[in-house]
C-alpha cells in the first residue's frame, strides 16, 4: 500500500440522464469500500494530490459535475439538488451500490442531500468545510455580494506570498496567492455556486434531516473558513451520533491546499479506520 496505488488513474465519461459526466478513477480496489469525492466551488478536472492520498487505499472516483467548466449550470441543472440527483444517477450508471462519499463546500452539501435521503447508498461519510445548513446566526457568506479582495480573505488563511513545495526534488517556491491558479479557479466558481443557491445559501429542511443520520462520520474544518463559519461543523457534530470533528488551525475554506499533509492524514487513518461502533472522539488539529 503506496503512493504507487493512488497515482495510476485513468479519465472516463458516462452518460447520466442525457448528461455527459466525465470523471477520474484510480486507486487501490478491494480492500475497503469505493470513495466517490464531490468537488467544490472550484470544481475539478484533474487527479489532485488529495485524490492520491485516498486512492493510496480505496478505489476513488472524482467526477467533474456537468455545467462547472462554463460557469453555466446545464438545462434541469438549476439546484443544488438537482445536483445530488445526478450524483445518485452517476452511481447508478457507474454500477456503485455503496460507497463512502466525501464531500467539500457544496460538493459538502450535495452529499448530505444524498446521505439523508438515499442513506443506504452512502457507507461512511466525510465534509470538509461543507455548505447547506442553515444557522442563521453564522450564515454562510453572501457570495452574491462579495467583491474579490473580501472573498479572497475569507477564502485563504493567508494572501499575499506563500512557500509551495517544488514539484521536483527539494525547496520550495515563491507563490502570490491572490495572483495564483487557485484563487482564480474557486472565483470562478462562485459564479457558478451563485447560479446555483439564486439567493437561498441554506436549506432548513436539511438542517432537521441531519439529525437522523445513522452513518458514521468525519468532519474537517478551517478554524478561520470565513466562507462557511466553523459554528457549521459544530452544528453537525452535535447533530449527528457517529461523528468526528478534526479543526485544523491557521485554515480557512480549503484544508486540502492549506495544510495537504493534516488533510490527507485525516482521511486516510478514517477510511483505515475499523468500523467497531465506538464513539468517535472530537479532535484538534494544529
Amino acid at each position: 500500500m503506496g503512493a504507487g496505488d493512488g497515482a495510476i488513474f485513468t479519465r472516463k465519461r458516462v452518460d447520466v440522464n442525457g448528461h455527459q459526466v466525465s470523471y477520474l478513477v484510480g486507486g487501490r480496489e478491494g480492500d475497503i469500500e469505493p470513495v466517490l469525492y464531490l468537488h467544490g466551488m472550484g470544481g475539478a478536472g484533474k487527479w489532485e494530490a488529495f485524490h492520491m492520498a485516498i486512492g493510496t487505499v480505496a478505489h476513488t472516483f472524482a467526477p467533474a459535475l456537468p455545467g462547472w467548466n462554463q460557469s453555466t449550470p446545464p438545462e434541469g441543472m438549476e439546484s443544488v439538488q438537482a445536483y445530488a440527483d445526478l450524483t445518485l444517477s452517476f452511481l447508478d450508471a457507474i454500477e456503485m451500490d455503496q460507497v463512502t462519499l466525501i464531500g467539500h463546500s457544496i460538493g459538502g452539501w450535495m452529499a448530505l442531500y444524498l446521505a439523508t435521503q438515499h442513506p443506504e447508498r452512502v457507507s461512511r461519510l466525510v465534509l470538509a468545510d461543507s455548505m447547506g445548513l442553515d444557522l442563521p446566526k453564522s450564515p454562510v457568506a453572501d457570495l452574491d455580494e462579495i467583491d474579490e479582495e473580501t472573498f479572497g480573505q475569507k477564502m485563504f488563511a493567508k494572501l499575499g506570498m506563500v512557500a509551495t513545495p517544488q514539484a521536483y526534488g527539494f525547496g520550495a517556491d515563491w507563490q502570490n496567492v491572490r495572483q495564483g491558479p487557485e484563487f482564480e479557479r474557486q472565483w470562478k466558481g462562485r459564479d457558478m455556486v451563485t447560479k446555483l443557491f439564486k439567493g437561498a445559501y441554506s436549506d432548513p429542511a436539511l438542517t432537521s434531516a441531519v439529525t437522523a443520520l445513522d452513518v458514521e462520520t468525519l468532519l474537517i474544518w478551517g478554524r478561520i473558513d470565513g466562507i462557511v463559519p466553523l459554528a457549521h461543523g459544530e452544528a453537525l457534530r452535535q447533530s449527528i451520533p457517529q461523528c468526528q470533528l478534526a479543526v485544523m488551525d491557521e485554515v480557512a475554506h480549503l484544508p486540502m491546499t492549506e495544510k495537504p499533509e493534516t488533510f490527507h492524514r485525516l482521511l486516510r487513518d478514517f477510511l483505515l479506520r475499523e468500523q467497531d461502533g465506538e464513539e468517535l472522539p472530537h479532535v484538534v488539529f494544529s
